[in-house]
């Protein structure tokens, strides 16, 4: 009996009904070789995988393309997970990959020194980029794992340390296919909504290679790269390094580390603060008794000027006063000399008026030589002067503590008045 044909089309649709329906072909991992690599304009990449005996077409979207962690080659060996489809016209059936990742512990060497190539080439490593960690933080924020014991050490240690900082924490993810998107959206996040946040520390504890893959992913690093926020990476592994580690603006070998690094001890911070109030006051008091030793010679300085100001004053009145009673001497003898001429001409009846006249003018001369202070003081006088030059007369007119000159014949003295006594009359 014959079999009702059917046709090409129908063929096909029923085989990739048929394919999509099994649960094998829906989820399926393939290792083989690539071979055949094409990237098309839109993004998306094609190539083949093979063995020794047979290949398969794959499809590689463009958005998976992008988060592989290692540049594709020919013949590199990979691991391809995704699903069978049919390409229905063509009647061919290709691997459309979900996830590509290198083959082996040989492929996640290649994949990361592929990846820490590509990202030092982008100068993600580049030292003159790192942002500095703050010195006195008042808010940090914590991504990893909220089931971990890494998030309680961190925590414990930074609040026995800090008395000052917040601590916001993001969990996330720290292992699995979805983890490393998570921390990434975590790091993202932060740098968003928390701008005041002053320094993030991502990471987990310890682990195999494997646990710690997510952080060796180029999207994480992207997070970290962008970040305006410091990042410290604290992944739990003090021998090997992640991608992270070398983008992070700075590395601890562990999260506790990490806590350590970010968050100052406010306790010898306030010791030291002590410390340095006391240098402080010291050098103050210091500086203080010298400006005043300073400040006193400088007005005994300026006092010892006022007093020389004072004394040049009053010499140079007393000059002025010897200068005009000199020329008034010296007017009176020449009027006296004239007087003699005169008698001597007038000769006869005028001698007698004449000898009376130098009589007086003689008589007048020799008074005013009397009042010439200088002859005064040089027979053991001295003329006393207050405030302003002016002559004191009378006990009287002084006070103790008064200061006071004492001009003599050959120069002038500075008294202090000591005590004052009155003569009774």
């Amino acid at each position: 009996m014959s079999k009702k044909p059917v046709r090409v089309s129908q063929l096909n649709a029923y085989l990739a009904r048929l394919i999509a329906s099994d649960g094998v072909l829906s989820d399926v991992a393939v290792t083989g070789e690539v071979s055949n690599f094409k990237k098309h304009g839109s993004g998306h990449v094609f190539f083949s995988l093979k063995d020794d005996e047979s290949r398969i077409d794959c499809f590689l979207p463009a958005g998976i393309f992008h988060s592989v962690g290692f540049e594709i080659t020919e013949g590199a060996e990979v691991v391809a997970e995704g699903y069978v489809n049919v390409y229905e016209k063509g009647g061919r059936y290709s691997l459309t990959i979900r996830r590509l990742t290198a083959a082996g512990r040989g492929g996640q060497s290649l994949a990361f020194e592929q990846l820490k190539r590509k990202l030092a080439e982008k100068g993600y490593f580049d030292e003159g980029r790192r942002k500095p960690l703050p010195a006195f933080p008042l808010k940090i924020a914590i991504v990893t794992s909220d089931t971990g014991a890494a998030v309680n050490d961190m925590v414990k240690i930074i609040t026995s340390r800090n008395s000052v900082a917040d601590i916001l924490v993001f969990p996330t993810l720290v292992q699995g296919d979805s983890a490393a998107e998570m921390i990434a959206s975590r790091i993202r996040q932060v740098n968003r909504d928390f701008p005041d946040v002053d320094v993030l520390i991502a990471g987990r504890g310890g682990g195999s290679s494997e646990d710690l893959a997510a952080f060796n992913e180029e999207v994480v690093a992207d997070a970290v790269f962008e970040s305006k926020i410091p990042v410290i990476s604290a992944v739990g592994h003090e021998t090997d390094f992640t991608i992270m580690d070398f983008v992070a603006d700075r590395r601890a070998e562990t999260p506790t580390a990490a806590a350590m690094l970010a968050a100052p001890d406010t306790g010898e911070l306030s010791e030291d603060l002590e410390a340095l109030m006391d240098r402080l006051k010291g050098g103050l008091a210091g500086l203080a008794s010298r400006m005043e030793l300073r400040l006193r010679a400088n007005n005994l300085a300026a006092l010892i000027g006022r007093l020389k100001s004072g004394i040049a004053e009053r010499e140079t009145r007393a000059a002025a006063v010897r200068a005009a009673i000199q020329r008034a001497v010296s007017a009176k003898k020449d009027r006296v000399t004239e007087l003699v001429a005169l008698r001597a001409a007038l000769g006869g009846s005028l001698a007698s008026k004449l000898e009376r006249a130098e009589y007086r003018a003689h008589t007048q001369a020799e008074k005013l030589e009397a009042l010439d202070p200088s002859r005064v003081l040089s027979r053991g006088y001295a003329i006393i002067e207050g405030a302003g030059g002016t002559a004191v007369s009378r006990a009287a007119a002084l006070s103790a503590g008064q200061c006071v000159s004492a001009r003599f014949f050959d120069g002038k003295a500075i008294a202090d008045i000591k005590e004052v006594s009155l003569y009774e009359r």
